[in-house]
């Protein structure tokens, strides 16, 4: 019993010495919020500061803009070739020429508001901002502009989507909850 009691003992007391050392190991960057041109460094138990100058945060914004824009070219890009398949649909619609009031709700990329893939379509396309579920009558490709809001394509499809009910797409549950249900003046386009 004694050589267990040691054994813990001897654990509780080089425990916290082990997570010190784990803890100098790794390096931590912080920006100093009082001062916006530098940025604080701790590592293995030292304190650095480094200067940033305004230039190289530019370029780093720059390249990070850079990386995004090419992942959504990408996206768009996919979205166009997906949209190709439904054009001659969309050719032989005839859209009514005249503002209507609609029904929009939001969903967002939740399991329980999709079916299936919660980030692709019923058209194959990835959700993005700009997309909206319409009622079947709509062929993919259809472009509703809202007014105050912009020009949103239809690429899904919902089972509660049917009449004059329209669903956008929201990056977030949360915007897409306080979106809640609006009726609002559209203009159906090809």
């Amino acid at each position: 019993m004694r050589s267990i009691t040691a054994s813990f003992a001897l654990v509780i007391f080089t425990f916290p010495a082990i997570a010190l050392t784990n803890d100098l190991t790794n390096t931590q960057t912080h920006q100093n919020k009082n001062n916006n041109s530098s940025i604080v460094t701790i590592s293995k138990g030292d304190i650095e500061k480094v200067a940033i100058k305004n230039e190289d945060r530019k370029k780093l914004s720059k390249d990070v803009f850079k990386v995004l824009t090419i992942e959504q070219k990408k996206v768009d890009e996919h979205n166009e070739k997906r949209l190709m398949h439904y054009k001659s649909r969309l050719d032989a619609y005839a859209p009514p020429k005249e503002t209507m009031t609609i029904l929009v709700t939001g969903y967002s990329s939740t399991p329980d508001q999709t079916w299936g893939n919660p980030f692709v379509t019923a058209s194959g396309t990835r959700v993005h901002k700009g997309t909206i579920a319409c009622p079947p009558q709509y062929p993919f490709g259809t472009k509703i502009r809202i007014d105050s809001m912009g020009t949103y394509v239809c690429e899904d499809r919902g089972g509660a989507i049917k009449g004059n009910h329209f669903d956008i797409w929201f990056e977030s549950r949360i915007e897409a909850l306080q979106w809640g249900k609006r009726n609002v003046v559209a203009i159906i386009e090809k």
